[in-house]
């Protein structure tokens, strides 16, 4: 048998001022092909990452691509001879066009089996089996799933895994067999390194380079994403995490997660690393440790934590030793400034008490720091929302901590989502983007407007802060010049509403 892997191509928008898709090394896919090769299973695995064509096109739908078009997919899907074709699906914005990968899939090979996975299919999976194009979904993490469902595929029998959905004939939803029980893998170290030859590692550097890179402040020519640990123990109401990874975190030792980098390095002349654990530093004695290592290497690798960190297990030793590893800054998650909220409302566990002295430490040792803040959460009062807003500015201005506000989204899989759902929270004037929950404290309109008002006000803030000294006016031109396009969306957002707001007090002056 012969399994084909595919990254389906990306659905974008070509407006004006819309930044560039992201392209970045398909880790889970790369690590169940590992895994079916550790385990001898015997078929043939190839992956194919439609995006890294890098081209522009609209499909018979009229929706922009980027990546190959839906004939070059198929194609390429028919001349490999894949007996299955296993689809991945990170994101719900994006699962249309998993779906139609897998359309493609049939009509260019109509025996193939067809398997999706990842975070949508993981909340969603009795919805997604109903696709005619679609035979079986894998729920949560892949590797062993996977095999188990490939080994029963090869045998002739009928798959009963926990965690897999679908049946060739009739699409009758397999219920969990009791003997065969697949839970979290407990240890992830038994995983080998992902298999980073079956793709084109250089392609992905080239993108990189050219405005495709997954990460902003990414100064590397040849940067890689690593995930540590798998799981996160808090249960936030907007992550969806625990679909996929679950509530127990489960790390990689130090000894793993070195000799990863030795890997990267020795073979592909890595230059940067992205962190991408959804809690790099839970445990901050695994962290300590691993920063040892760092500090080990010949020659330091720049690195960042752009899922975020907490903010509560900080010294000042800690944070010294954090900049001399090579990190280039690290995203704290505060989610909100008031404590009730939290507590109450978001479910996390978090001293904000302790949160302001470690951006004192960031702030004396040089080490950039950014923040994530959901606002729009169903329990907050209108006050509390605004409370986190300008409190995150005065963090900026007081401490240099670039302040990242989104507005809260009830993503599939989630706490929030259940109870938007359950209580009608959703906004009738906005389906899709900014502003999508309204409760009795506040509307979807009221939100977009404050939203509106701290992005003017941060860009104002970031002006002034970039004037402020040498070393400020260097690091922002960096970035204005390595992201153009996001930058001119931005400073073009923040001159519409100045003119706005300019137009609305002229109007309430005249006589």
């Amino acid at each position: 048998m012969k399994l084909l892997f595919v990254i389906p191509s990306l659905l974008v928008s070509y407006e004006e001022f819309s930044a560039p898709p992201y392209v970045s090394l398909p880790l889970g896919v790369l690590s169940m092909a590992a895994f079916l090769r550790a385990q001898n299973w015997p078929g043939e695995i190839e992956v194919y990452d439609a995006r890294l064509s890098a081209r522009r096109s609209t499909n018979e739908k009229g929706e922009s691509v980027f990546g190959d078009s839906d004939e070059e997919v198929e194609a390429h899907i028919a001349a490999s001879g894949a007996d299955i074709v296993g689809i991945t699906n990170m994101f719900t914005s994006q699962f249309s066009r998993a779906l139609r990968t897998a359309e493609l899939a049939k009509r260019a090979s109509p025996n193939c089996i067809t398997v999706l996975g990842g975070p949508h299919v993981s909340a969603f999976p009795e919805a997604v089996i109903e696709e005619p194009a679609v035979d079986f979904v894998v729920m949560g993490e892949g590797e062993e799933r996977l095999l188990h469902l490939l080994d029963d595929l090869r045998e002739g029998s009928r798959p009963s895994i926990q965690g897999v959905l679908g049946s060739l004939s009739d699409k009758e939803l397999l219920r969990p067999n009791p003997k065969v029980r697949i839970r979290f893998i407990k240890e992830i170290d038994d995983l080998p390194i992902p298999a980073y030859e079956l793709v084109d590692v250089e392609r992905y550097f080239h993108l990189q380079s050219h405005g495709y890179s997954p990460r902003p402040r990414e100064w590397g020519k040849r940067a890689v994403t690593l995930i540590t640990s798998r799981g996160c123990p808090h249960q936030c109401v907007f992550c969806s995490i625990q679909t996929t990874m679950g509530y127990k975190w489960r790390p990689h030792s130090v000894d793993y997660v070195m000799r990863h980098i030795h890997y990267l390095r020795e073979n592909y002349g890595i230059d940067f690393i992205h962190f991408e654990d959804d809690n790099f530093s839970h445990d901050p004695i695994r962290y300590d440790h691993i920063i040892e290592g760092l500090l080990t290497l010949d020659t330091v690798i720049p690195w960042d934590t752009p899922n975020g960190i907490r903010g509560d297990t900080w010294t000042a030793e800690r944070v010294r030793k954090t900049k001399q590893s090579g990190c280039q800054y690290l995203t704290v998650a505060i989610e909100s400034t008031s404590q009730r909220v939290l507590d109450k409302v978001v479910k996390k566990r978090l001293d904000l008490s302790k949160v302001s002295a470690f951006m004192s430490y960031c702030r004396d040792e040089k080490l950039r720091l950014n923040a994530f803040y959901v606002i729009g959460l169903p329990g907050e009062t209108w006050e509390e929302i605004k409370g986190t807003v300008y409190t995150s500015l005065r963090y900026y201005l007081k401490y240099g901590v670039w302040p990242t506000v989104s507005i809260a989204m009830p993503l599939p899989g989630t706490e929030l989502h259940e109870i938007v759902s359950r209580h009608g929270y959703h906004n009738p004037e906005d389906g899709f983007g900014r502003g999508v929950i309204e409760t009795p404290e506040f509307s979807g309109r009221k939100l977009n407007r404050l939203y509106k008002q701290f992005i003017i006000l941060k860009t104002l803030i970031f002006v002034a802060r970039t004037f402020s000294s040498a070393a400020e006016f260097s690091y922002s031109a960096r970035l204005l010049t390595r992201f153009r396009r996001s930058v001119a969306e931005t400073l073009y957002f923040v001159v519409k509403g100045l003119g706005r707001q300019t137009a609305r007090t002229a109007e309430r002056t005249q006589p």
